[in-house]
């Protein structure tokens, strides 16, 4: 099951961007949670069911969203 680890600007649209980024994909995460660092939002996302390649795409397109500093991806067993 990956995790998303994002880093993303403290605006105020940093989280329904990323939420709606699953959304539009159908895609209903298992767990979201958030926490400002000072400048930044760090927003970890896991999703059940979801294939190693699959999640290495969302990644790269996630890290393609507006106010999105970073993303990776970690296996969660």
């Amino acid at each position: 099951m990956p995790r998303f680890q994002i880093d993303a600007l403290a605006d105020p649209q940093s989280l329904p961007r990323v939420a709606g980024f699953f959304a539009q994909r159908a895609i209903i995460p298992a767990e979201m949670t958030m926490r400002t660092a000072g400048d930044r939002i760090e927003i970890e996302v896991t999703v059940p069911n979801l294939e190693p390649a699959r999640a290495d795409i969302i990644a790269a397109k996630l890290g393609e969203v507006f106010a999105i500093l970073g993303v990776r991806v970690m296996a969660v067993v």
